[in-house]
């Protein structure tokens, strides 16, 4: 049996995965929050409030459906924030051995992280990665930075009353622009994660948590020759 390497951890696979749920119901229960556009959706979870209450005209309902849905959506938030802080924590211990650093520093560095990019994506050629090739890096390096806006100033909006008028406003912008840069950054995430490039990185994900080591050496070579513990190489009855 070939010997397989561990990719993902359980605990990284269990939070990947719990963050999806996550996502899915802080955007449907933030799209209306956001426009009145999405006001759609605000009806829709205002309907069964209706049946509870007197609501009974489409006004009513949509006011029901407005506040089902930052009720929703602050509870997502927070039981977001009990899942996320302690997983952070257990990873800030291993942050020196993160996959997401940079193999190399420097502008031509960069350029040669796109051209690498262009090889894999585009030509469908063998490109030299590391674990994650530049552009998975800089999503990893966003989602952090994205996460950590949307967490603070969701809190200073649950608590606005406690802050100044002008951190409120402040909070309000950066929550709704961080929210539409993570929808679009999510779109271009879902489709490159299910291309068949990368299926066997998806099939990691969602169900082993290991690949191949001849593929790990084929086309992820550079975190190949980083691996110096026996212990990350797992096979039959080990």
């Amino acid at each position: 049996m070939e010997r397989q390497i561990v990719v993902f951890t359980q605990l990284q696979r269990w939070f990947h995965m719990h963050c999806i749920h996550f996502f899915v119901f802080l955007t449907i229960t933030g799209l209306p929050l956001l426009s009145p556009s999405f006001s759609g959706l605000a009806y829709v979870f205002g309907l069964p409030v209706s049946w509870l209450t007197d609501a009974g005209s489409a006004r009513e309902i949509l006011a029901s459906g407005m506040q089902v849905s930052r009720v929703v959506h602050r509870v997502m938030g927070v039981l977001f924030s009990i899942t996320a802080i302690p997983f952070a924590l257990v990873m800030l211990t291993k942050i020196r051995s993160w996959q997401i650093w940079p193999e190399k520093w420097g502008v031509k560095a960069i350029l040669e992280g796109f051209r690498e990019l262009y090889v894999c994506y585009l030509n469908f050629d063998k490109a030299n990665f590391g674990k994650y090739n530049m552009g998975q890096k800089q999503l990893a390096w966003f989602l952090i930075v994205a996460t950590l806006v949307m967490m603070v100033s969701g809190y200073v909006l649950i608590f606005r009353s406690s802050f100044p008028d002008a951190v409120g406003a402040i909070a309000k912008s950066a929550h709704a622009i961080f929210f539409i840069l993570i929808m679009i950054t999510m779109m271009f995430h879902i489709y490159l994660s299910t291309h068949p490039i990368n299926r066997h990185g998806l099939k990691a994900m969602f169900r082993t948590g290991t690949m191949e080591e001849k593929y790990v050496k084929e086309k992820h070579l550079l975190w190949y020759q980083k691996m110096e513990k026996p212990d990350k190489l797992v096979g039959k009855g080990r």
